[in-house]
């Protein structure tokens, strides 16, 4: 996960020049003050939402294949009776390796990435925006000489705060987090179905830092049927980001979630 983790870092980091895009902004509102409707900024904003989704796509095309590796294999295994997963030739990195060997089922789920690379794009998105906006709401003013000079806006501290936005290693985990457990998840759930296992369990990390608004209601309701949602509403991890929690095969005992 902390490689991922680092690259989603990274790229987005490179994503675009944020110096740039502070310098076009202050043009365009060179005393800070005014307003901007949300077309116009989203308008402003599509070369960088072009740019961030490039970004995300590239580090988890390489992610998913290796997280649905990972999630088939334990279920493989789980549904065997095995203690360890039999990796086979494949080893953690090769996403290649893991492309070729994932089978149908990664299809089906790169073919929904373009919704949840939107949806991590949008976020980014709309801290951009926040931080812009309030650009035009600033009453700053610069002095020199003790004599005040018309608002004006820095492109470096602008261009500072669009880069916060950008290379936050806490947003790079959690998505990397999240976007794991999410293919790890829908690779297990079809190998459960596949290997004909009828029910399955919500099974967390059992420590105090489960969820008790979403997961541990989950785990309380035992056995569900396969394909079937959980109280909370979800058919499996993750139930919110940063979700460690895993499915498990019914018949078989309880597994400890998974970080």
């Amino acid at each position: 996960m902390a490689i991922y983790a680092k690259q989603l870092r990274d790229a987005l980091a490179a994503a675009f020049d944020p110096a740039a895009l502070a310098a076009a902004w202050i043009a365009l509102h060179p005393k800070g003050t005014g307003s901007v409707s949300r077309p116009a900024l989203a308008q402003f904003l599509s070369r960088a939402r072009e740019a961030i989704t490039a970004a995300l796509k590239r580090v988890l095309d390489r992610l998913w294949p290796e997280a649905w590796v990972l999630g088939e294999r334990s279920a493989e295994a789980l549904t065997a009776g095995l203690e360890t997963p039999d990796w086979g030739t494949w080893t953690p990195g090769d996403y290649e390796a893991a492309q070729e060997i994932a089978g149908p089922g990664l299809r089906q789920l790169l073919a929904e990435a373009g919704i949840r690379i939107k949806s991590i794009a949008d976020s980014r998105l709309e801290e951009l925006s926040a931080v812009l906006e309030q650009t035009l709401a600033s009453d700053e003013v610069t002095r020199e000489m003790d004599q005040p000079k018309p608002v004006t806006l820095s492109v470096q501290s602008l261009a500072d705060q669009l880069r916060d936005v950008l290379d936050n290693p806490s947003r790079a985990e959690l998505v990397a987090q999240t976007e794991i457990a999410r293919a790890q998840s829908s690779a297990a759930l079809r190998e459960y179905a596949e290997s004909a296992v009828e029910r399955a369990e919500w099974s967390t990390a059992e420590d105090d830092k489960v969820c008790p608004e979403i997961c541990e209601p989950n785990q309380a309701a035992g056995p569900v049927p396969i394909h079937t949602a959980f109280p909370s509403g979800v058919l499996m991890p993750p139930g919110h980001p940063r979700c460690r929690c895993a499915l498990i095969p019914a018949a078989l005992p309880a597994l400890a979630g998974v970080s």
